[in-house]
């Protein structure tokens, strides 16, 4: 075929997609080649990907964080996955200023299931997604726009938070939330004095109860570094251990939750409010040392996770510390 005709073949074909609004403009010309945007390779846990230097249209297709991290960063998605599932509002309260201009992306499916058709739609040119949650759907994505993965770790947000900033290249914004916040955590925790012994515990439902070690949760973790003794510990435990995190136990063994003051972790939404009941409800819960003392303290466990980010994280710090002092000033035993 003369080459006069190929030419006329390519111009057409490009114009048909310039028109379709699949390319430039400029493109449909051509003698005329679009400027590529400057990238970055970024290494991710699903391979790599070359991200622009400045992105603009990003999409946070995770709820544990990518949303919130992405506002600490200083980024506003164009869009983001609904944390309509598990409470009841399309985006976390302590965000939900930060996120007002963010719209909610529909599901394919389950909640964690982005609809591909409302990505394509709305022309991203980045893509951060939970790496277990995007994983099937990866080559997909990554046809529409750079993808990058993110591993989640439930008991550290930085984690996250500093691999989200690696690739956006705002390393040195990521280092100064963290550092911002482990200031603030260290002020605030000060303020209870001597923390004693501190049971951590999560009802899941189905009469089972999470007792976490300093490992399996961040709270656990910031009492233990301040100070605190974690109790029971993973030896002594009378339960199934979850390697190294928690132990669970059934309703005959709450009798162990022994610290001077415990810590009740919940998740919002109607079955967090049925697996606290099961707890406050089981025959041994008013036996408990620290319950007929009065010192119980009710957190966010989804704040103390990490899913809302370190705006989570300072969310649940204050409600620690608030409900804390209140409880007065009775001598602990260390």
């Amino acid at each position: 075929m003369p080459s006069t005709v190929l030419d006329a073949t390519r111009r057409e074909f490009l114009a048909i997609l310039a028109a379709a609004g699949l390319l430039p403009a400029c493109s449909a010309d051509p003698g005329s080649e679009p400027t590529a945007p400057a990238t970055r390779t970024v290494q991710h846990p699903l391979g790599t990907a070359e991200v622009p230097i400045a992105p603009a249209r990003v999409i946070a297709l995770d709820r544990r964080a990518a949303l919130p991290h992405l506002l600490a960063l200083g980024v506003t998605p164009i869009a983001a996955l609904t944390y309509e599932s598990i409470i009841g509002t399309p985006f976390p309260q302590v965000v939900a200023e930060q996120a007002r201009d963010v719209a909610v992306l529909p599901t394919g499916g389950s909640a964690d299931d982005p609809n591909l058709e409302a990505v394509a739609a709305l022309r991203p040119d980045l893509v951060i997604g939970w790496t277990n949650g995007i994983e099937e759907v990866y080559p997909a994505l990554s046809a529409i726009a750079p993808t990058v993965a993110v591993d989640v770790d439930f008991t550290d947000a930085s984690v996250s938070l500093r691999s989200i900033a690696a690739a956006l290249g705002r390393e040195a914004e990521g280092e100064a939330v963290v550092a911002a916040f482990e200031e603030r955590r260290a002020a605030r925790l000060r303020e209870i004095g001597a923390i004693g012994t501190v049971s951590v515990v999560l009802s899941i439902g189905d009469q089972q109860f999470r007792v976490y070690q300093p490992t399996g949760s961040s709270v656990a973790r910031w009492l233990a570094e301040a100070g605190g003794r974690i109790v029971p510990d993973i030896a002594s435990a009378n339960g199934e251990p979850y390697g190294d995190e928690y132990v669970l136990i059934s309703p005959e063994n709450l009798g162990q939750v022994t610290g001077d003051t415990i810590v009740v972790m919940h998740n919002t939404g109607a079955a967090g409010e049925a697996a606290l009941a099961e707890l406050e409800g089981s025959p041994l819960w008013p036996t408990l040392p620290a319950v007929q003392a009065g010192r119980v303290v009710k957190i966010n466990s989804q704040e103390s996770v990490g899913s809302y980010g370190f705006q989570g994280y300072g969310s649940v710090l204050d409600a620690l510390v608030d409900q804390w002092t209140a409880l007065g000033t009775r001598q602990l035993d260390e």
